[in-house]
């Protein structure tokens, strides 16, 4: 089939003339691919109202690197992630296929995103993998994505057979409410045993800062809402959370290497659930 951008945004002749979130988020974490006066500009004022925004970024990418091990060694092969962003810049925090395929050479993975520069170098990273697949769209057209998505990926993902889903620092970046009504849909959608993993930015632990930190996205033209811990749980619907719960997303796992960084750390809260039988 062709498969259509599901609301990505087209390249435009300014795009490279405005801040973008993708690239910013890469430029936090150490990558040096895309990053233009704009971009820069913007992390320094970043940096400036939150110093440890760099280590908030890099906990997150850990966590992200984690989650994935940790659910593939809990036998899932079929991985949805959604708002991969660019490719990992340093070798010891690997992209998901190259985590999932040493234990789980058939397995599935689905990278979606809605920048287009991020997915091509995604894809051009990724070298043509067996089982990896990319695809472009907007949260709020996930609905849609998932109708395609078994087509898409030529039955590779299947739904008799359990997902897990990556939405790692995706949501507090589009405006609106049809996002939740696409995590709604979602987890319909997903069968039995699948695997829903969260992360969101929050001003719980430290609400002057992303206060600040809000203000500077809002100046540079990008939307940005970080969410009370009560808002974020209500996104995994009545799963039942994992592990140690909704927790700041160094304490997630027990084998972070920021587990004993303060709260604020983090930024930010994670959360994984698991569908059970019965619930939509």
């Amino acid at each position: 089939m062709t498969i259509p951008d599901y609301g990505a945004p087209p390249c435009d002749e300014h795009m490279f003339r405005r801040a973008s979130a993708s690239r910013i988020s890469h430029l936090l974490v150490g990558g040096d691919r895309d990053a233009y006066p704009a971009d820069t500009d913007l992390r320094d004022k970043l940096l400036d109202a939150f110093p440890r925004l760099e280590e908030a970024a890099r906990i997150g990418r850990i966590h992200r690197t984690l989650t994935a091990r940790h659910l593939a060694q809990h036998g899932y092969r079929q991985f949805l992630d959604l708002g991969c962003g660019y490719p990992a810049p340093y070798p010891n925090n690997p992209d998901i296929h190259h985590l999932i395929h040493p234990l789980h050479p058939g397995a599935t993975v689905v990278y979606v995103d809605a920048d287009r520069v991020a997915l091509a170098h995604a894809r051009a990273w990724a070298g043509g993998a067996a089982g990896v697949h990319h695809v472009l769209a907007d949260l709020r057209r996930l609905p849609d994505l998932l109708d395609d998505i078994e087509e898409i990926t030529g039955g590779t993902l299947r739904r008799d057979v359990p997902i897990a889903v990556l939405a790692h620092d995706v949501r507090p970046w589009i405006p609106g409410n049809a996002p939740d009504l696409a995590l709604t849909r979602l987890r319909t959608w997903l069968p039995a045993g699948s695997a829903l993993s969260i992360t969101h930015a929050t001003a719980d632990l430290g609400q002057e800062v992303m206060s600040k930190l809000t203000s500077a996205y809002e100046e540079a033209g990008i939307h940005y809402l970080p969410r009370p811990r009560t808002v974020i749980a209500d996104m995994f619907g009545e799963w039942p959370q994992q592990g140690p719960g909704l927790q700041p997303v160094a304490r997630w796992h027990t084998d972070h290497p920021d587990k004993a960084a303060p709260k604020l750390a983090s930024a930010a809260y994670a959360g994984i659930a698991v569908k059970p039988s019965g619930r939509p």
